[in-house]
């Protein structure tokens, strides 16, 4: 299940009545019986766990407002974070490689170039994308070729927030998308060379 999931394993949990008795009385097989080898499966799980939220807390970028013009508030690129999982919708970097591309360093190493009108271009919010049906409403014939972000913001861990400068403040753009737009401008480049 887990890969299906695309989720770590963090392991196996034995199926013994000694869990449903101790749950029973209201105390955990790892208090009532700290030595058996169910307390210790939940023990190595907790252990699995633990290490992946200690990396994960190391490895997340601090939450961020970043004005694209000036640069003031840029979340950093953090190469040190490379490699501490191989989470690939995790960025560990974002910064403005020149005034039209945004680029975003992912935890598994990879280092993806977007183009900002591309990524105006991708918003999927109710204004830009028919929710019902996901067929897109906007005309790129209306977007500015100058169109560039005015704020870049986190939004938890999972996206940014874009704030454009031809009006658009709707835009939000999670991990899995902004990966899935650097797998495309990698296809595309890859395509004109």
């Amino acid at each position: 299940m887990s890969q299906e999931l695309g989720v770590p394993f963090l392991g196996a949990i034995p199926l013994h009545a000694d869990v449903v008795t101790s749950g029973d009385e209201g105390r955990p097989i790892v208090a009532s019986k700290p030595e058996s080898p169910v307390a210790q499966a939940y023990r190595a799980i907790a252990g699995h766990l633990r290490a992946q939220l200690d990396a994960a807390h190391r490895t997340v970028l601090r939450p961020f407002i970043w004005h694209w013009d000036t640069d003031e508030g840029t979340p950093g690129w953090h190469e040190w974070a490379v490699g501490a999982s191989e989470a690939k919708t995790t960025p560990v970097g974002f910064t403005k490689r020149d005034p039209r591309t945004l680029s975003v360093l992912w935890q598994d190493g990879r280092r993806d170039d977007v183009d900002v009108r591309d990524l105006r271009l991708a918003c999927a919010c109710a204004m830009c994308v028919e929710e019902m049906s996901g067929r897109k409403t906007l005309d790129p014939n209306s977007i500015r070729k100058d169109v560039s972000p005015r704020t870049l913001s986190s939004i938890g861990n999972y996206a940014i927030a874009v704030t454009w400068n031809d009006g658009h403040t709707s835009g939000i753009y999670s991990f899995d998308h902004l990966r899935q737009l650097g797998e495309r401008s990698r296809s595309q480049a890859a395509y004109q060379v």
